[in-house]
């Protein structure tokens, strides 16, 4: 099988772009062909990936310069926001598409005004773009329930799968000494916090509460370990943190590490993690942080709950004092905080690789089902009972206009072609009325015309019927896409459509007409 995988990017260190490795891995592992899609060069991956990658535009998959992609049978979008890319699954012509849903921030939570219209843009587009998709993965819960409340996605569509985290990469033990002197933090009791310093995350709730646990634990400090730099967002959001912890009296106990290539190591620093944030659409860092053995204290918020599920403290949203509280809970008992510890272990463990391979390969079986079994010079020929079964992707429809007179004298056409498809006498068995020998004429008859049946006849019928239900198949997405409201700017379309029916019509009566001779 050919596999295309879609991103805007491919970066190594975020969470995005090791569900991305993951899959490669998964696919090179059974055999399957990949390629990466990208519209910016890949960063900090192995040389084996980037020979996977291609660089490319929406004009180079629409235009369909790319062999490969055009002929591929499996196609995974990974959707973080719109990206050019994306507008290319509107337009596949083959294969199985999978819209992989990682979430989108509400450009309520976004602090910088000049990106709100690009970010509603963003969500409104989830809805349109995974609408032509096979299936729709969700990482959580709370992203599948975005998906079918907000964004009026189908249920019987969306999956929900828990990214992995290489667990092999992240466990308890003592901190590198010489990362520790680096960032000062010999005797200190450390609060961790992982990710962009991003307003949604609200990195200033966590300086408020780092004042107040300080009045208890008086050498607390927090660091703070991910990108604030790289994104013009980010800047405010920093500038303000280090005011107030200037007014707060605590800026030597807040320190930033930027980007890190390897944030494994960090988790070994600290004795907590914690995060405020308002929003997240998984959190890989607190399943890190469980599998470090380090306790977990964050908002009760969006997907909290659910990765913890009792293996951490949930903070009420907002509340610098609750969190505070938490976290004072957490430093201040060794006990309760050796159980936490015990239960993030065993939590972070049902975030494996192997739990998540488990899982994918059923998505991906149940989105290629449909999928050809043989090559044959212009199709390949599905199994009669997936495209039996399989009913045709709903497709956007448009805003104005009368639906295509195409289509409503197809809609009697595709109902007596499908009557029609099964052209094998499956319950025919060979018979003789005459009497005494009619029993050695039967047996006579069944071995003496098996050899030209089995070889020739059977396998000849069961692709005749095959090519038939591709037909039907064919057609029931055809006739749907002409029922569509059909806008003014849609002609060439239609003309397509209409000639691609007219091409099936003609191939249909040849396959007729050789059968008959």
């Amino acid at each position: 099988m050919r596999v295309s995988i879609i991103n805007l990017n491919l970066i190594k260190q975020d969470a995005v772009g090791q569900n991305i490795l993951h899959q490669v891995r998964f696919f090179q592992r059974r055999g399957d062909e990949v390629q990466i899609y990208v519209m910016h060069p890949p960063v900090d991956v192995a040389p084996e990936i980037v020979a996977l990658t291609r660089i490319v535009t929406s004009t180079d998959l629409l235009a369909r310069r790319d062999s490969y992609f055009a002929t591929s049978d499996l196609f995974i979008y990974h959707y973080l926001g719109h990206h050019a890319l994306m507008d290319s699954i509107k337009y596949l012509e083959r294969g199985a598409a999978i819209f992989y849903f990682h979430n989108v921030t509400p450009p309520a939570l976004w602090n910088r005004a000049e990106d709100h219209q690009q970010m509603a843009a963003d969500v409104a587009d989830i809805g349109k773009l995974a609408a032509y998709a096979d299936l729709i993965v969700a990482d959580s819960p709370f992203n599948a329930q975005d998906l079918i409340e907000q964004h009026q996605c189908d249920p019987d569509r969306v999956r929900v799968l828990p990214l992995a985290v290489p667990l092999d990469e992240f466990s308890p033990g003592p901190g590198d000494l010489a990362l520790r002197t680096r960032y000062r933090l010999e005797g200190r009791r450390t609060i961790l916090y992982v990710g962009r310093v991003a307003s949604h995350k609200r990195v200033d709730l966590l300086v408020e509460a780092l004042a107040l646990v300080k009045q208890q634990i008086p050498n607390a400090a927090l660091l703070i370990a991910g990108d604030h730099e790289t994104n013009p967002a980010f800047a405010t959001v920093v500038q303000a943190i280090r005011q107030r912890a200037q007014v707060l009296q605590i800026a030597d106990d807040l320190i930033f590490t930027g980007r890190v290539e390897a944030i494994a190591p960090f988790y070994r620093l600290a004795e907590v993690y914690s995060s405020a944030s308002l929003h997240e659409g998984f959190g890989v860092p607190l399943i890190e942080a469980m599998a470090s053995g380090i306790p977990v204290v964050v908002s009760d918020a969006t997907t909290h709950p659910w990765v913890l599920d009792g293996a951490g403290l949930l903070a009420k949203p907002g509340d610098a004092a609750d969190l505070a509280a938490k976290l004072v809970s957490v430093l201040g008992d060794d006990r309760f905080y050796g159980e936490l510890v015990q239960r993030g272990l065993a939590r972070a463990k049902e975030f494996s690789l192997e739990q998540y391979n488990i899982h994918w390969i059923e998505i991906v079986a149940e989105a290629t089902a449909w999928l050809p079994q043989r090559p044959y010079p212009f199709f390949r020929l599905p199994t009669l009972a997936s495209l039996k079964e399989k009913k045709p992707v709903e497709r956007p429809s448009g805003d104005q206009a009368e639906p295509s007179a195409l289509s409503l004298t197809l809609r009697e056409d595709v109902a007596q072609l499908q009557a029609a498809a099964d052209v094998m006498i499956k319950n025919y068995t060979v018979r003789s009325g005459l009497p005494v020998i009619g029993g050695l004429l039967a047996w006579l008859r069944r071995n003496l015309t098996s050899h030209l049946r089995e070889p020739y006849l059977d396998p000849m019928f069961r692709r005749q019927e095959g090519f038939n239900w591709l037909v039907v198949h064919t057609l029931h997405h055809l006739v749907h896409q002409l029922a569509q409201p059909v806008l003014p700017t849609d002609d060439d379309r239609i003309a397509k459509l209409e000639a691609e029916v007219a091409a099936l019509r003609a191939e249909l009566a040849q396959q007729r007409n050789e059968n008959t001779l």
